[in-house]
């Protein structure tokens, strides 16, 4: 009696000669064995939601089928970038405190301009920062900063580690993604223990705090942070910075002191419950403990930065290699306020004219936006809503006009009909910056032109691929 033939999987076919074929060979599999995909994406969500990676309050966060995989040179490229950049949004944020040219890019900063005097006891003003870009592989922008306490700090070492065991695409990555990447937790933590030693601490295992209001907390990725810091030996916890009591030179919470908070919350939301949150902004007035990230962060976020820093006239701010790496990863930027200024080829233009004339290569934004809301790209806005837009917003310097970036496109293996096929969907990179240095990359994914995920987007992470590969 002959014996069954064994159904072939992903593993057993023999390993390709190149990445690409890799790649081609995973995704046929999962085209031609959809059942099989499903069941693994049903374990692969479980323990997704197991593992914290949540969005909002406790939804499990909409992640692709596969990883997106970059050259090396690709992550090289774009780590060493985000840094320069980096350093130049640094000088313009300490810029902003004495240099009143700068000042007055930024009349509206959405806190108190005394809270973003506040000297946190250590140099750089910015320290866990993750940026958006746009990259097609070949070429690369920077649209935005993000320094205004990002999320998403815990997911990377959690995909890496479900991509790793999920069968169908566990031995492309055993077999072609670099191992030498940054680890971003650790990272993160290094980035804290440093700003705490500048800052003049002496404990040799300071206790963490991770500050939000209660109900954003759990379920978020400040779980996995605040675990990961607990197995590296170092206390942590969750606090509500309305419940912290200061006295002693110290912050308190029923009677533990706390020697660093990580601030898990966007600076506007310390501005609400003033009566609650005096002694905490009072503590952090006074030092009384290390703050990650601090007030003056904020600046780096609001988009004004980038017309200040594609102005060749503020360019003084800046090295050579900054002003090199602005003008070819940043796009033309102005705010609505500029209404004489010069166009992305050099020209002397008026602003309100030249957008309602070149509608299709400009996007409008507020400057204190976040997810995407409130963002019009021109050249999928209908012109009557676009110039009620243009002529409503004109003359504020809380909006800006930026040269609009064709979004890059890749096909994707989705789920559809109980079936695994290949979408186009738009994409863009999120690469991560701690203290100065490149921690890792997120992407996301959208079928629309803003790609969000609070805004109906998706999760990709990204994984460097060995060198030559």
């Amino acid at each position: 009696m002959k014996e069954p033939k064994k159904q072939l999987t992903v593993l057993d076919t023999p390993l390709p000669k190149t990445f690409a074929q890799a790649e081609k060979e995973m995704e046929d599999w999962m085209m031609a064995h959809p059942k099989e995909v499903i069941a693994q994406r049903m374990t692969f969500l479980e323990k997704l939601n197991k593992k914290r990676c949540s969005y909002g309050e406790g939804t499990t966060l909409p992640i692709t089928l596969t990883p997106l995989f970059l050259k090396d040179s690709s992550q090289k490229l774009i780590a060493n970038v985000a840094e320069v950049l980096e350093r130049a949004l640094d000088k313009t944020i300490d810029a902003y405190r004495s240099d009143e040219k700068v000042r007055s890019y930024f009349p509206y900063t959405d806190l108190p301009k005394e809270w973003i005097e506040w000297d946190p006891g250590y140099k750089k003003p910015t320290i866990i920062n993750r940026h958006d870009a746009l990259f097609d592989g070949t070429n690369l922008k920077f649209i935005e900063f993000n320094t205004d306490n990002p999320g998403g700090r815990g997911w990377t070492g959690v995909y890496e580690q479900l991509f790793m065991n999920q069968e169908f695409c566990s031995e492309l990555m055993k077999t072609w993604v670099n191992p030498d990447r940054p680890h971003m937790l650790r990272m993160f933590l290094d980035a804290h223990l440093n700003c705490y030693k500048e800052y003049g601490g002496k404990k040799e295992k300071p206790r963490i705090g991770l500050a939000s209001f209660k109900r954003y907390l759990v379920g978020s990725d400040a779980e996995i942070v605040r675990d990961y810091c607990i197995e590296q030996g170092y206390e942590s916890h969750f606090v509500d910075p309305r419940e912290l009591e200061y006295h002693d030179n110290a912050l308190w919470s029923n009677g533990v002191q706390f020697d660093i908070i990580n601030m898990s919350l966007r600076f506007v939301f310390f501005k609400r419950y003033p009566r609650e949150m005096k002694e905490f902004l009072a503590a952090m007035r006074d030092r009384a403990m290390c703050t990650v990230n601090p007030f003056r962060a904020l600046i780096g976020s609001h988009k004004e930065i980038m017309a200040l820093m594609t102005n060749e006239d503020m360019h003084y701010l800046y090295n050579e290699e900054e002003r090199e790496y602005i003008k070819k990863y940043v796009p033309w930027t102005r705010k609505l306020d500029e209404t004489i200024t010069l166009s992305p080829e050099g020209v002397d233009i008026s602003m309100h004219e030249y957008l309602l004339k070149n509608k299709d290569k400009v996007v409008l934004k507020p400057t204190g936006g976040a997810g995407g809301q409130d963002v019009y790209v021109g050249k999928i806005t209908d012109y009557a809503k676009w110039e009620a837009v243009v002529d409503h917003c004109m003359g504020c310097s809380w909006w800006i006009a930026q040269e609009v970036m064709e979004i890059p496109e890749y096909e994707f293996p989705i789920l559809k009909d109980g079936k695994v096929i290949k979408e186009k969907r738009n994409l863009n990179i999120n690469p991560y910056i701690f203290n100065g240095k490149y921690a890792g990359m997120l992407g996301r994914i959208s079928s629309s032109k803003v790609v969000n995920v609070s805004s109906g987007g998706g999760i990709i992470p990204i994984f460097p691929l060995k060198p030559g590969s």
